[in-house]
C-alpha cells in the first residue's frame, strides 16, 4: 500500500464534482487500500478520493476506537471502517447541530459547520455490492463532509467562524478527519 499525497484547494480536482465509480477492478481496490493507508497514516477519520487527486465518487471513514473515551463517545460506530462508493443521501434528520470541522486538505484551519444530526446513505461497498448505512452524530458529520468533497464543496464554503487552529484545539477538538488535528 502507498500513502498518497493530499492535495490543497489550489488543485482544481477538489472543486469538481467527482465521477461515478463504474468499475470495481483491481485498480479501484488499490485506490481504496491506498486511501485507507493514507487516512490512517495522517490520523484522519475520513478521506474522499478527490483529496488524493482522483475524481471518483468514493470515500473511506473510520471513527477512532483507540481509547475508552472514544469507544464510549462513538459506541458501536467506533472503529468500523466504511468504504462507500457512489454515495447518495436518502434521508436526513430534521435535528441539526453545529460542530467543529477541519480538513486534511486545508491544514491548520477549523470552522463551525451546522449539519443534520443523522443521515442515511445508500451506495456501494468496495466490491460494488449495494449498501445502506444509517449514521448519527460524528459519523453522520463525517459522511456529509466527505460527500461534500465528492461534490466539489469544502468545509470552508459552508462554515462560520473559519479560524486558524490553536495548539490546544489540536488535542481537544474532534474534527472531520482527525481527533488529534481536527483535520
Amino acid at each position: 500500500m502507498t500513502v498518497l499525497d493530499i492535495i490543497q484547494p489550489d488543485n482544481p480536482v477538489l472543486r469538481r464534482k467527482a465521477r461515478r465509480v463504474s468499475t470495481f477492478d483491481r485498480r479501484f481496490q488499490k485506490l481504496v487500500d491506498d486511501m485507507i493507508e493514507t487516512m490512517q497514516e495522517t490520523h484522519g477519520i475520513g478521506l474522499a478520493a478527490p483529496q488524493v487527486a482522483v475524481s471518483q465518487r468514493v470515500f473511506v471513514a473510520r471513527l477512532p476506537d483507540d481509547s475508552e473515551e472514544a469507544r464510549e463517545e462513538f459506541g458501536e460506530q467506533a472503529g468500523v471502517l466504511y468504504v462507500i462508493a457512489n454515495p447518495k443521501l436518502v434521508r436526513v434528520s430534521k435535528e441539526a447541530e453545529e460542530g467543529v470541522e477541519g480538513c486534511l486538505s486545508i491544514p491548520g484551519f477549523i470552522g463551525d459547520v451546522e449539519r443534520p444530526h443523522a443521515v442515511t446513505i445508500k451506495g456501494q461497498d468496495r466490491h460494488g455490492a449495494a449498501l445502506r448505512v444509517r449514521a448519527e452524530g460524528w459519523l453522520a458529520r463525517v459522511f456529509q463532509h466527505e460527500l461534500d468533497h465528492l461534490n466539489g464543496i469544502l468545509f470552508i464554503d459552508i462554515a462560520t467562524d473559519v479560524r486558524p487552529m490553536e495548539e490546544d484545539e489540536e488535542e481537544e477538538e474532534i474534527g472531520e478527519e482527525s481527533m488529534a488535528e481536527a483535520d
